[in-house]
């Protein structure tokens, strides 16, 4: 991708190089954190920048973010804390964590976006890990990668090492009646469909009110609500990610139209669509808008 500048406030100034890369299903195994799960690692976006502004008030988003440093300077205040990203080491902020940033003086930045199976349960929080030698071996691959493809699978690496560091417990698999497992897999194979809480209380061989009962008991949501929520997180990612149309966005992720789209995204994310674009957009200069 051709670097670009970009003069939006608190944006870097200038991107020596990006990925965006999508991967299949990888597997992690945590022995020490009884966790054997297929992460189905998903590098969103990976971009190393050079920044002089990066003054953000809240970046959550549903994904998740890894940041390495090349220099001292930049700063999250998440918690009631402030926290400098060290550049020793390597820092992993959990998704929907508020955080925001400060920068003190011009660093390089590297940041991946990405997200993990939706049966893999995260405490949230910024984690700061060591920063190997193993890992600073993979960044290097992933930055010098003569092409997409091979630099997609030197950040993934890069990724499953920073994880494989987090401490035990951070985390884990869900646990969930196969009832329910039942469908919520068949919402994650086509989010979009026009379904049915009728359907669904079909496929998983109960009645209605009881799905609702046991879903909830499992997910802390109803079927429908957590197929809401689950459209407006695949939102967030293309809002971010991509530069289609938001109406596009909409039809793509299950909406009948724009303004039912924007409605239930400023109920769950207390913005609207064009106004998360905006402010996640803002990040570097590669966003288009």
């Amino acid at each position: 991708m051709t670097p670009r500048r970009s003069n939006a406030s608190g944006s870097p100034t200038y991107v020596e190089k990006s990925h965006e890369v999508a991967t299949d299903q990888v597997m992690l195994r945590q022995r020490d954190h009884g966790l054997c799960a297929d992460l189905q690692l998903r590098v969103l976006q990976s971009v190393t920048a050079t920044m002089d502004r990066w003054a953000f008030p809240n970046l959550a988003a549903p994904y998740w973010r890894l940041y390495l440093m090349t220099g001292a300077g930049a700063e999250v205040r998440w918690d009631a804390r402030t926290i400098e990203l060290r550049p020793e080491r390597a820092w992993l902020i959990a998704p929907e964590t508020p955080f925001a940033t400060m920068l003190r003086r011009t660093v390089t930045q590297c940041y991946v976006h990405f997200t993990l199976a939706a049966g893999v349960v995260h405490k949230p929080g910024v984690h700061e890990v060591p920063l190997t030698p193993t890992m600073r071996r993979w960044h290097r691959k992933a930055v010098e990668a003569a092409s997409a493809e091979a630099g997609g699978i030197a950040w993934q690496v890069l990724v499953l090492h920073a994880l494989d560091a987090l401490p035990a417990g951070t985390l884990s698999e869900r646990r969930t009646d196969p009832r329910v497992q039942r469908v919520l897999a068949h919402l994650e194979r086509d989010v979009a469909a026009p379904h049915t809480l009728a359907a669904l209380a079909e496929l998983a061989g109960m009645h209605a009110r009881a799905l609702i009962r046991l879903f909830r008991q499992e997910t802390g949501d109803t079927p429908m609500a957590w197929l809401r929520a689950r459209r407006v997180a695949l939102a967030c990612e293309l809002l971010h990610h991509s530069d289609r149309k938001i109406d596009d966005i909409a039809a793509a992720v299950g909406f009948c139209d724009r303004y039912h789209f924007t409605k239930t995204f400023r109920q769950l994310r207390e913005t609207t669509p064009a106004a998360f674009r905006v402010l996640q957009q803002g990040l570097a200069s590669t966003r288009r808008g």
